[in-house]
């Protein structure tokens, strides 16, 4: 690089900076914000190339920081530092959101109850459980990740769940889980788990008050759907290999 080269890369940095500054970061397209990202980690080459052939090559900037950091390198110019740095970003923002959740403690009501727990989920790639114990003004004592699995029901998730609640001596208890695969409906393995949830912790006093599903920025809810509903006044039997409800 000639030292015109450099200047003139200076002096475009310095004015997005300012712009920045001035406008905040909102104000700047995808493929701006990731050039701007990169200034750290690729110190001396020109970063808005770079930003577009990260875009061209996954499709947007949520694609970009949810992709390997190995595939990242395969854009000529993105260093192993720089993958590094994206792909962490996401986890980033769920810290970020979840010590802004953890400080409004109030569950009540299904929104903040779906808002708290979606940004325990928010950007996993492997399917997870999350779990959040509830006084009786419906305040949180605790969340906490209880499993992890590849699809079905999450191992282990009954007993945990149990355990968990009275654990915190809680008087309701919300889940919620991922779909990785991109389809947010339950599946007969969800609502199984649901019943079997549900009707483990009447057996200790404790109240299932909704089970979550999110996928992207679509989630379901057992509760809100009705289905939490049904299975509370239906009875599990097992027909010809399966489960169903009646």
């Amino acid at each position: 690089m000639t030292m015109a080269d450099k200047n003139v890369h200076d002096g475009h940095r310095q004015r997005m900076r300012e712009r920045i500054s001035k406008q905040g970061i909102e104000s700047l397209e995808q493929h701006e914000v990731l050039e701007y990202l990169l200034y750290s980690y690729v110190p001396r080459k020109d970063t808005n190339a770079i930003a577009h052939a990260l875009i061209d090559k996954f499709g947007s900037i949520s694609d970009v920081m949810s992709a390997d950091p190995k595939r990242l390198q395969e854009v000529p110019g993105v260093t192993a530092n720089a993958a590094l740095f994206l792909s962490a970003l996401p986890g980033v923002f769920r810290t970020y959101l979840e010590d802004r959740n953890e400080k409004k403690t109030s569950l009540k009501g299904r929104v903040a109850a779906r808002i708290f727990l979606g940004n325990k989920l928010f950007g996993m790639k492997e399917e997870e459980l999350y779990v959040a114990a509830l006084n009786v003004h419906e305040d949180l004592i605790a969340s906490q990740k209880l499993g992890e699995g590849d699809g079905g029901s999450v191992p282990g998730a009954v007993r945990n769940i149990v355990d968990f609640a009275l654990r915190n001596k809680a008087n309701g208890i919300l889940i919620a889980h991922n779909h990785p695969s991109g389809n947010v409906k339950p599946s007969q393995a969800d609502v199984e788990l649901t019943y079997t949830i549900m009707f483990t912790l009447a057996n200790v006093d404790v109240k299932l008050l909704d089970h979550f599903i999110f996928c992207g920025s679509e989630y379901y809810s057992f509760d809100e759907s009705g289905k939490l509903d049904r299975i509370r006044k239906s009875k599990l039997m097992f027909k010809d290999g399966i489960y169903i409800y009646d």
